[in-house]
């Protein structure tokens, strides 16, 4: 029914922005909605929680993206590491080394039905004093009729160790206002 409703939108005139919570850049997206026969004539924008995380990375206007330093240690698949290509960061690659860790969610490496093959990851960025910017909030999802971890639920962890996390995308206020 999305694609019926959105051309009911366009019909009745309505303008119409996308917004999820997907951890990568909004063309990686885009690309995602065409694949699911969504044509962009349908809609007049796409952000998603990972475009927003790296506008934030790339302006540091905020006060918790400006104390960030400038190298990252990655926790996530390869997928969404456009987060943080081109930008004025240097991937590493340990928590010892970072400055921040950025997690886009469970890596393509590691099960991402359990927290425990995180816990030595996490427990690790903790011990470094890593602030976390967490480019999906959602808890998990359901994917073929199973439950998987996303990035919130990384988070959601790593504060209970006793870390700092930023999480970005709905139901933030921040994602709804000008970018």
């Amino acid at each position: 029914g999305a694609v019926d409703c959105l051309e009911r939108l366009r019909r009745a005139g309505k303008r119409s922005v996308l917004l999820s919570n997907a951890p990568r850049r909004s063309g990686a997206a885009q690309e995602a909605m065409r694949g699911m026969g969504i044509p962009d004539a349908l809609y007049d924008g796409i952000l998603t929680s990972g475009e927003m995380t790296r506008i934030l990375l790339e302006r540091r206007d905020d006060p918790f993206f400006a104390q960030l330093g400038r190298r990252v240690f990655h926790l996530g698949p390869m997928r969404d590491k456009n987060v943080i290509e081109g930008l004025d960061v240097t991937e590493v690659g340990t928590p010892a080394e970072a400055d921040f860790v950025l997690n886009t969610g469970p890596d393509d490496h590691r099960s991402p039905t359990s927290m425990e093959p995180f816990e030595d990851t996490l427990r690790a960025c903790r011990v470094a004093g890593l602030p976390m910017v967490c480019a999906n909030p959602d808890l998990e999802v359901i994917r073929g009729g199973e439950r998987v971890l996303c990035a919130g639920s990384l988070a959601a962890r790593y504060v209970e160790l006793g870390g700092e996390a930023r999480l970005i995308g709905k139901p933030d206020p921040a994602v709804y206002g000008p970018v």
